[in-house]
């Protein structure tokens, strides 16, 4: 039993990191469709550049500073000419694949994995230091949004922008700041799932950048409540490496358990919520 906890623990990892990033946006009033680029985008920039330095932290500041910067940038881009923000969202995870895609390609030699040990390099996550760092995380943004002037202002940015107007705050400066904080959490869940691989690999999130948008919304838009929350995606995402030894049920069916439950989640909790 400690041993399946302990497994779920590890699995949710990712995910918690990715849906703490897009709580945040959220709670700025902006839902961040871009998880899911950014945690690819991320990855494969940790990979390549830890692959040409032989250094895997400069693999993840180089990571952290390229994502980041990009999805302020963007941020500024949409406040500036008013574009809307869910397409942009949209077109940073076309743009990652379209991206990750050439460069593999063109630095690589190959559209398809990128071995860390074929460049020599053995890196071995902590498994129990991941699992605290992400609980801390998820402790440390609650914390945040609860009790500091920043997260009490991001939080009123989201239903009520105008307080911050007439307070003399600038609500698109919050907005901006969620898509950094968002994007330097998709960069942690990209380095956990390329490093923990051990290599970077075509669409490394696999969806879990709309996983944690639906994960928000089961946890209410509440950060400590997002564990259990992910917990629950990552049960079901264990369930399928159990189920899959089961002839009885086809495999393609097992594989979208995952998914059909985020979709359960966006058709209803919504609902409940208003």
């Amino acid at each position: 039993m400690i041993a399946v906890i302990y497994t779920l623990l590890l699995m949710s990892v990712p995910l918690l990191f990715a849906t703490l990033g897009a709580l945040v946006s959220e709670r700025a009033g902006v839902l961040a469709v871009f998880m899911d680029g950014a945690i690819t985008l991320s990855g494969f920039i940790a990979v390549a550049v830890a692959i040409f330095t032989g250094n895997v932290l400069a693999g993840f500041l180089a990571a952290v500073l390229i994502t980041v910067s990009l999805l302020v940038f963007l941020a500024w881009f949409t406040e500036i000419t008013k574009a809307n923000p869910f397409l942009v969202g949209l077109a940073v995870n076309f743009l990652s694949a379209g991206i990750t895609s050439w460069a593999s390609s063109f630095l690589f030699g190959t559209r398809g994995v990128i071995a860390l040990s074929d460049a020599g390099i053995q890196f071995t996550l902590s498994g129990p230091l991941m699992i605290i760092l992400a609980l801390f995380s998820a402790i440390l943004v609650s914390l945040i949004l609860a009790k500091t002037f920043f997260g009490l202002r991001l939080t009123a940015c989201g239903p009520n922008p105008e307080i911050l107007t007439v307070r003399g705050s600038n609500p698109a400066k919050y907005r901006i700041a969620s898509w950094g904080i968002a994007a330097f959490f998709a960069v942690c869940a990209g380095f956990v799932l390329a490093f923990n691989l051990g290599a970077f690999v075509p669409n490394l999130s696999a969806g879990r950048g709309w996983t944690a948008l639906a994960a928000v919304f089961l946890a209410y838009r509440k950060p400590l409540p997002c564990i259990a929350a992910v917990l629950v995606f990552s049960a079901a995402e264990y369930s399928t490496t159990i189920l899959q030894g089961i002839d009885l049920v086809p495999s393609s069916v097992i594989l979208g358990l995952p998914y059909a439950l985020a979709l359960l989640v966006f058709l209803f909790i919504p609902q409940k919520t208003k």
